[in-house]
């Protein structure tokens, strides 16, 4: 069959569906992805704007074997939603939020982004807990785990899950509210295990006061910060309205007024109730640790504070430290970033993060309930660089030789995030547990038999 003819069937099983197909000038716009190395060309792209027509385009690849892949924000580093020769689901039509009665919770499409979903709560004064990035894909992200600036405080993003409805391979549409082992995979093994999420149930909360911005001080100075930051967390470690997230820049990639490699905090503090005294005592304490060279830090909103898009050729790995200390610093500071979006991101796990878990005697697949800190090594190129395989092999080795400096610490931790790890190293044994990965294949043979959703 070829594309014409594809285009032509599929439009003809699922009536009103957008089908985009290789020869159409506008596929490229489809198929933009975070990471502009992936080269893999799909036969065609389809944007469902509702779950029947989800569930009819899955019956439709099923029966002719055609590979699928399913996509929202293109964040992932690693391919996992674009395809060869096979159809890319593009969810970002299926959009909607929709808040209950009490509040308390939302009803979100599939293909929901995380800004769009936070502008949308700030109108009715909610919050919900999202990524360090605005463009990233809301579902993946909460249902892959969701670390971000406010794990601390509310957890993670895999803590607001309480229900989802799912298209299966053979075209069913399934509630978690009569499957139990489905929801409990969902809350941490991600969104695309045995089908596609058209919606997912989520907690809201009545919108925090934040005092964030970011506070940088020269990558030179990053041992004597985080020992400093070290010390002022004490035993008990961060308060858990701080975020303790950062990244380590060159200044080209948050466009500073900087000419040096920097250590800068996404400095957030969340307080849900009372004033932000403490959070201005914590800044002013952080203030003294090194040479400040840009503070931003005011009070603000959800909806307006985070990364925006960045998109380069990338490679990614990433590792895990039990503490960001003095020796992980002196290692980012011997290997600064060697090109512009070349960078080094923190996400901080600790407070309800550690502590919080599911009381709804289902629970969750997730199993990162302790503290420790992601390191996601971010080997970019230059804003709007294409494949330019020079800077690539250039940025490959520099995150090579960080994982070799890394992994000789004290501090480093075997454990890893599967969302943060190529598919091929993702060994659910390794990652969940001998017991919890017997339990994820038992919901994949029982709701995917064929292995259709192989991304």
């Amino acid at each position: 069959m070829d594309t014409n003819q594809l285009t032509l069937a599929l439009q003809s099983q699922v009536p009103g569906l957008e089908v985009l197909n290789k020869h159409d000038q506008a596929l490229d716009t489809r198929c933009s992805y975070y990471n502009r190395s992936l080269n893999q060309q799909p036969l065609a792209v389809v944007r469902p704007t509702n779950q029947d027509q989800v569930s009819k385009t899955i019956s439709f690849c099923n029966n002719k074997i055609i590979a699928i892949a399913v996509r929202s924000g293109g964040h992932d580093f690693f391919g996992r939603s674009v395809v060869d020769d096979g159809i890319v689901m593009d969810m970002r039509g299926i959009n909607s939020v929709e808040i209950a009665d009490d509040g308390e919770t939302a009803r979100v499409g599939g293909g929901i982004i995380s800004g769009d979903l936070q502008q949308f709560l700030a109108r009715y004064k909610l919050f919900t807990p999202t990524g360090q990035v605005k463009t990233v894909g809301y579902v993946s992200w909460a249902c892959g785990g969701g670390y971000g600036f406010y794990v601390g405080t509310y957890g993670f993003g895999v803590d607001q899950i309480v229900g989802a409805k799912v298209a299966t391979s053979d075209g069913q549409i399934i509630d978690t509210d009569h499957d139990d082992e489905l929801l409990w995979a969902l809350r941490g093994a991600g969104a695309g295990i045995v089908g596609v999420v058209v919606e997912l149930r989520i907690k809201v909360y009545p919108a925090p006061r934040l005092y964030a911005g970011l506070l940088t001080y020269p990558l030179s100075e990053a041992a004597a910060v985080l020992d400093g930051l070290e010390q002022l967390a004490g035993q008990d470690g961060l308060p858990d309205a701080f975020s303790g997230d950062a990244i380590i820049a060159r200044p080209e990639m948050l466009q500073l007024p900087s000419s040096v490699p920097s250590l800068i905090f996404y400095w957030c503090w969340t307080a849900i109730e009372g004033g932000l005294t403490e959070a201005v005592s914590f800044l002013d304490k952080m203030r003294h640790l090194g040479s400040v060279q840009i503070d931003t830090v005011q009070e603000t909103a959800a909806a307006e504070f985070g990364g925006g898009e960045s998109s380069t050729p990338v490679f990614f790995r990433s590792c895990n430290v039990s503490v960001l200390g003095a020796d992980v610093a002196r290692v980012l500071a011997a290997s600064p970033p060697i090109h512009p979006l070349c960078a080094v991101v923190v996400h901080n796990n600790h407070g309800q993060g550690v502590r919080r878990g599911f009381d709804d005697g289902i629970g969750a697949v997730f199993c990162n309930r302790r503290r420790h800190i992601i390191l996601g090594l971010h080997g970019g190129t230059a804003m709007g660089a294409g494949p330019d395989r020079g800077m690539l092999a250039e940025s490959t080795a520099w995150v090579r030789g960080l994982l070799v400096h890394l992994s000789k610490l004290e501090c480093h931790r075997r454990e890893g995030f599967p969302a943060f790890s190529p598919p091929d190293d993702v060994h659910p044994a390794d990652f969940f547990g001998v017991e919890a990965a017997q339990r994820l294949f038992q919901v994949k043979k029982r709701l995917d038999p064929g292995n259709f959703f192989s991304k």
